[in-house]
């Protein structure tokens, strides 16, 4: 997200099989006809009815999952095996776990830090033993480059295509070997980028597409939308990223989807959010308020018979400072899982990790022993 950090659902067409988390599903006749999926060419599905009868059918690529943050901060904070373990109680099958590039690359072009890496891939580790399936992004850096007290861009001449390739290509080859990985990431929510912006961000994801098809040709590969990948202005901020091209053809479009007022994920209270109103698309903000925000990137991967998921939503827990009460948040945060769910369209919360603590108001940790509210809603998903 924005501040603090911020994150697959599918466009197919029937009888296909889709590769969906590194599982291969064969869509059945019997999903389509439940109103489960966008299906290239057609309209999207009556979220309430489609709702209804998405509850009915046996779930075979549904994925809600969660994002583990920590080793992205500076210092980083390595989530632990009783948390990852907690959420394997929970249900979760599936995080994504952001790193820093310079973390991993203290300088650019360089050789990769051995202690860093380490760390990382002793939470992989945990993850395997916890049963647990890992969408990697080591690059939480919004399409930005820190070395010597300077920030550097795609686009700028200096953070090139040829540089970012050249990180993922030793990504790949450190970390590809480990069974617990399920895809590769590319970079969180680029924005404001030097040169031609969206162009820049294209050329740079493209280049690091190729360099990890040399070393892996099965994974699928997550591309983050120019704008802080906001689903509601997609189209728009993303007019030919539908054009990277994939050599094995598993690509997978990631969206982020904050139900605050900015899609930021740094607004905590839902009384005060619903006063201010949605000021991304000049709505009420309300319980529908995902959904809306969602469309218009279910349409764009529809239009591209494209697959995509939202790989980051939060919700607060408190509707009001200082008095009880999260109906406002939870309704929110259900009626969007219940969207993504009835499109089979897989979605990962954000809010877990050491970094956050008990008190982040979007955090999943538990609260004096008791669980976060958000769980009521996510379980029902699991």
């Amino acid at each position: 997200m924005n501040v603090l950090a911020r994150v697959g659902g599918h466009v197919r067409q029937a009888g296909d099989n889709d590769l969906v988390e590194g599982q291969t599903v064969r869509v059945s006749r019997r999903t389509i006809l439940a109103g489960g999926m966008v299906v290239a060419g057609s309209g999207l599905p009556n979220p309430r009815r489609s709702i209804a009868r998405a509850t009915k059918r046996v779930r075979k690529s549904f994925v809600c999952g969660l994002n583990c943050s920590g080793l992205e901060d500076s210092p980083p904070g390595a989530p632990t095996l009783a948390m990852l373990r907690y959420y394997a109680r929970k249900g979760i099958r599936y995080i994504r776990l952001p790193g820093r590039w310079e973390h991993f690359q203290p300088a650019l072009g360089g050789g990769f830090d051995a202690q860093y890496c380490n760390l990382y891939r002793s939470v992989l580790e945990y993850c395997k033993v916890a049963g647990i399936r890992v969408i990697c992004e080591p690059c939480h850096n919004f399409g930005r480059y820190k070395e010597k007290g300077q920030t550097y861009r795609f686009g700028d001449g200096r953070l090139t295509p040829a540089a970012f390739a050249q990180f993922w290509s030793e990504f790949c080859r450190r970390f590809g070997d480990m069974s617990c990985i399920a895809g590769w990431d590319l970079m969180n929510e680029p924005y404001d980028l030097a040169g031609q912006g969206g162009l820049s961000w294209q050329e740079a994801a493209q280049a690091a597409i190729l360099a990890i098809r040399d070393i892996d040709g099965v994974r699928p590969v997550w591309v983050e939308g120019y704008g802080y990948s906001n689903p509601a202005t997609w189209p728009a901020a993303n007019p030919t990223l539908h054009l990277l091209d994939d050599p094995a053809r598993n690509l997978i479009f990631s969206a982020h989807c904050y139900l605050d007022r900015d899609n930021s994920g740094t607004h905590y209270y839902w009384d005060e959010e619903a006063r201010i109103g949605d000021q991304i698309l000049g709505a009420p903000l309300d319980r529908d308020t995902g959904i809306r925000r969602i469309r218009p990137f279910v349409e764009w991967l529809r239009t591209h018979s494209l697959r995509g998921n939202i790989g980051e939503c939060g919700a607060g827990r408190q509707d009001a400072a200082g008095r009880p009460g999260n109906e406002g948040w939870l309704a929110a945060l259900d009626a969007t899982m219940r969207f993504c769910d009835a499109l089979d369209m897989p979605i990962y919360y954000w809010g877990t990790g050491t970094d956050l603590g008990t008190a982040y108001p979007y955090g999943l940790e538990p609260i004096h022993g008791k669980d976060a509210p958000q769980w009521r809603i996510l379980r029902k998903y699991l």
